[in-house]
């Protein structure tokens, strides 16, 4: 109980035949939650499947929703100690909660095992279609002869195996991910990948980016490979604030064969003002959605979750607002990245950009890290 895939109307189904009562029964993707509802609350909501705890009743839709989310309630009480109260988590009431919501998701199991061929059908093949559906490909690119690569010069017979196919997954896919091991050849891969994309015309204009310590190797591997290729390495004296437009410039107005930057460089770029508004605003709609399905949970909700929520939406109200603004009075041509016709991007060490914003319901987890962006991203 509570697998995203199995649709929510069969959680509905299930949970109205359980209270024997109308439930509604709605997920969030975006903040992985549910939200459970019933207008008409009988005896089985308020008595037979509900914990009363000293402060107040946790129902069958409360219980239902932590079954769903695979949770327990953390209920309290007040106790008296050297005469001050005290609040203490309520033991008893606890596993009487933990036994209610085991019961709710037996009887779901039991549930399904009683529908009819035709229904288990459908869900097995629903199972099926979204996890067993998938093969990993196999990529050989002994095949590809690389014309322009300078082996002699790199001081080898030919690439590796492991680089040919990776190459060659990169050209069919438009890119990848490469996690192979230190020493496996990753760089040549950037360099050789980069520019048969260019050759090939499936790249315009790439570039690579990389830690500050790593790019002086990339861009050495990159010219002792391709010693012809018409290559924009900007030294790190070249991205002080008054040289700065003069490189912008130079990516935007010139045919390059790669351009390689620092992650440093790269986050100098100013982005175009619309795509940063498109950006915001899917944030803005996740976490409009994510408020209506916390609203909707009522008391399940504590309300520091909720105003932390509504905080994040006035910040990124504010942020669009001010996006408008500048996209209305514009008057400046500096070169953002949009202008400068970058279409394919290598990033070394690409872990730094992996942290977008999140929503969650869970709070006081260790290691769940910072909800907000990186500027990396």
């Amino acid at each position: 109980m509570g697998e995203r895939w199995i649709p929510t109307n069969i959680y509905a189904r299930f949970a109205s035949h359980l209270f024997d009562a109308e439930v509604r029964i709605h997920y969030s993707d975006s903040a992985d939650d549910f939200s459970v509802t019933c207008k008409k609350k009988n005896v089985h909501i308020w008595d037979k499947y509900a914990v009363k705890a000293e402060s107040r009743t946790f129902d069958g839709i409360a219980l239902l929703k932590h079954a769903l989310v695979n949770t327990t309630p953390d209920i309290s009480k007040k106790i008296t100690i050297d005469d001050k109260e005290v609040k203490v988590r309520d033991m008893e009431a606890i596993q009487m909660a933990n036994t209610k919501i085991d019961e709710i998701r037996t009887a779901f199991t039991d549930w399904l095992h009683a529908q009819n061929n035709e229904f288990k059908t459908r869900l097995t093949d629903q199972y099926n279609d979204t996890f067993n559906c998938f093969v990993r490909p196999n990529y050989d690119g002994t095949h590809q002869d690389f014309p322009g690569l300078d082996r002699k010069a790199l001081g080898i017979e030919d690439l590796y195996a492991s680089q040919k196919d990776t190459v060659w997954m990169i050209k069919l896919n438009n890119g990848a991910i490469c996690d192979q091991e230190v020493g496996a050849g990753k760089t040549l891969v950037m360099c050789t990948g980069a520019q048969e994309m260019k050759r090939l015309g499936l790249a315009h204009k790439p570039m690579i980016i990389g830690l500050k310590a790593n790019v002086p190797e990339i861009a050495e591997a990159y010219r002792t490979a391709y010693p012809h290729a018409k290559i924009l390495y900007p030294g790190i004296d070249d991205f002080t604030p008054k040289k700065r437009l003069r490189i912008f410039g130079d990516i935007k107005n010139n045919e390059w064969d790669c351009v390689i930057l620092t992650h440093d460089q790269f986050g100098m770029i100013p982005q175009s003002p619309e795509i940063q508004k498109e950006i915001l605003q899917i944030e803005l709609d996740c976490l409009e959605e994510n408020l209506d399905v916390l609203r909707s949970q009522g008391d399940e909700v504590t309300k520091w979750m909720l105003a932390g929520v509504e905080k994040q939406k006035e910040n990124l109200e504010v942020k669009l607002k001010t996006l408008q603004h500048d996209i209305e009075n514009r008057k400046d041509d500096i070169a953002d990245f949009k202008m400068m016709g970058i279409d394919h991007l290598f990033v070394d060490e690409s872990h730094q950009f992996k942290n977008l914003m999140f929503n969650t319901r869970h709070s006081s987890v260790a290691g769940l890290g910072n909800q907000q962006e990186v500027k990396k991203r």
